[in-house]
């Protein structure tokens, strides 16, 4: 079944008075967007946001896909550009910097926005040469304990006083489809405040998030595991075909559903054995 293609759209500007949205689609909830602007943080003297990205839930049927930015000449503005994505579509995407690239932002535009639509057709596969370049230039450590630490259910938090685009980005290549499309990242952000599972910035951990993240340093000595490992193997060697079992694998809810729903399974046909004795 084909999801919604249809993308809402909003441009919100933020300073210390508070968020406005400025422009959006009809019917847009312009109140959880000023909230999401609201839990992006309060900028830290001296910060700047040259370039950023994140995604998070938007309701409970739709993602937000958000483009944050310093305004430039408009002091501590800073600029949000909201693309609302049906959760179903979102799921079948996966990458919300490559759903952002897809659509210039016009900070100029006001009042009402037409909505997009994303076209009937998938983000390309993801290629061994892709992925072995990003190992090659990238910091490997980081990157693959990361990746890491995230299959495995953790969330991480990477200190930096500008946004690490190209980091963020390049991590969420590294990572199984079914993770990223549960998951929620941020190249950049001034709070801990939305939850995310992967975040860089100038952050201090919120106390009213329950997950407490793990550091950079702790992500460098995370200890190595099989998704780890066996992406490594597949991509130094060449294997397209194990790299897509790796990035097609199960999430590990996914395999705690499994596991119950196997172990119910067992049961109804226990007793319905015992029965037909």
């Amino acid at each position: 079944m084909t999801p919604d293609l249809r993308i809402q759209q909003a441009i919100a500007l933020a300073d210390a008075r508070g968020v406005k949205i400025v422009g959006s689609t009809p019917e847009f909830d312009t109140a959880e967007a000023e909230r999401i602007a609201t839990l992006f943080g309060i900028r830290p003297p001296g910060v700047r946001c040259q370039l950023a990205h994140f995604a998070c839930p938007f309701g409970k049927a739709h993602v937000a896909v958000v483009r944050a930015e310093d305004r430039p000449g408009s002091g501590d503005v800073i600029g949000f550009r909201f693309l609302l994505l049906s959760r179903d579509l979102y799921r079948h995407l996966g990458d919300p910097f490559a759903i952002s690239d897809r659509y210039p932002v016009n900070w100029n535009a006001t009042g009402t926005l037409p909505e997009l639509a994303w076209p009937v057709e998938v983000l390309p596969e993801r290629t061994i040469e892709q992925l072995d370049g990003i190992l090659k230039v990238g910091d490997g450590p980081l990157l693959l304990g990361a990746a890491q630490a995230i299959v495995d259910g953790n969330r991480v938090v990477i200190r930096r006083d500008a946004p690490e685009e190209r980091l963020i980005r390049d991590l969420w290549q590294l990572l199984p489809d079914k993770t990223r499309a549960e998951c929620w990242p941020a190249s950049f952000a001034f709070s801990d405040e939305l939850g995310l599972h992967l975040v860089a910035g100038p952050v201090q951990v919120a106390s009213a998030v329950a997950s407490k993240p793990l550091t950079e340093e702790a992500v460098r000595d995370y200890p190595s595991s099989n998704y780890e490992l066996n992406l490594q193997i597949a991509i130094e060697s060449g294997d397209r075909a194990a790299l897509r079992r790796l990035l097609a694998r199960r999430t590990l809810d996914d395999s705690i559903r499994l596991t119950i729903y196997i172990v119910i399974f067992s049961l109804i046909v226990a007793v319905l054995f015992r029965f037909v004795l």
